[in-house]
């Protein structure tokens, strides 16, 4: 029996580092919130993307898909639920992470190669990826959300910028990531491919899983040393009545939140807490829509934030 292992693509996130960010989008990430599928007489795909199943339920009687459409998601109905499976195939057998891509995976089983091409078109240069996930890892596993941008002059295709995400920590509730894009040319890129596998390892355990939901990109400076409020982000989660709050300090520990509203009365409040992953939550109830102020107190300093509240 030979053991395949996903090798080439997993080379793909070498070499990587990642970091904390926040929120804004321009490019819109195809089917990013995964709502759109198109469903094969054996498996479902999300619109836009591709996935090993492609490959594997062409095979009779041993093919077993790895990504799956869920109604376990963050927003909307539907999220991508990715799991790892032990695939066992006469004369052949292989771990296979729970992979998508924006671009078109290639496989050759005989030959034990494994390749991903293309992507999407973008003509931009956001600073983050971000999205959020749900990971239930066995025996160590990792999870990785990965985006790589190109631009192609005259038929040679260059690497501008990779972003990538990866944890190995069990998360059961939905929650934020974020990934700078980390850039080595000053060049914009015209294609870009976004990858998620439940494993990112090359020691994969089966039943690893990863959901991914709206995926976006954003284009937030972050933070700075002249401006640490462009670090300072807001999102309304008007289905649970919690503001959540990202912050990208460089270290983020016993950060207190305020609320006010425009006459100035104190609203809602969060901690002193240190923020996980740049994160904070702030339930509120009872409040009108209408512009507030945040006020973020870190490091002996506070920083300020304006938004619209909305019902």
């Amino acid at each position: 029996m030979k053991i395949l292992r996903l090798y080439t693509l997993l080379s793909f996130i070498a070499a990587i580092s990642m970091a904390p960010a926040l929120v804004n989008a321009q490019t819109t990430i195809p089917n990013g919130d995964f709502e759109a599928w198109r469903v094969h007489s054996n498996y479902s795909n999300p619109a836009y993307w591709d996935s090993p199943d492609s490959i594997l339920m062409t095979i009779p009687f041993f093919g077993q898909p790895v990504v799956f459409m869920s109604a376990d998601h963050y927003t909307g109905l539907y999220s991508a639920k990715l799991i790892t499976k032990a695939i066992n195939i006469p004369g052949a057998s292989f771990d296979c992470p729970g992979f998508i891509t924006l671009g078109k995976l290639h496989a050759d089983l005989i030959n034990q190669t494994f390749s991903v091409t293309g992507g999407s078109p973008i003509n931009d240069r956001p600073t983050h990826l971000m999205g959020y996930y749900k990971y239930q890892p066995v025996g160590g596993d990792s999870c990785a959300i990965g985006m790589i941008l190109y631009k192609t002059e005259s038929g040679v295709r260059d690497t501008i910028a990779i972003g990538y995400f990866s944890t190995t920590a069990t998360v059961t509730d939905w929650t934020h990531f974020s990934a700078w894009i980390i850039y080595n040319s000053d060049k914009t890129a015209d294609t870009m491919n976004i990858v998620a596998l439940s494993s990112a390892q090359t020691d994969m355990h089966p039943n690893t899983t990863l959901y991914v939901d709206d995926l976006y990109l954003d284009y937030t400076v972050g933070f700075s040393e002249q401006d640490p409020s462009a670090g300072i982000s807001v999102y309304q989660d008007k289905e649970t009545s919690r503001l959540i709050v990202f912050c990208d300090f460089p270290t983020a520990r016993n950060v207190v939140s305020r609320l006010y509203d425009m006459s100035g009365l104190e609203v809602a409040s969060q901690g002193p807490v240190s923020i996980a992953c740049g994160r904070q939550v702030i339930p509120y109830t009872g409040l009108r829509q209408g512009l507030y102020i945040l006020a973020v107190q870190h490091d002996g300093k506070t920083f300020t934030k304006k938004f619209m509240l909305h019902f």
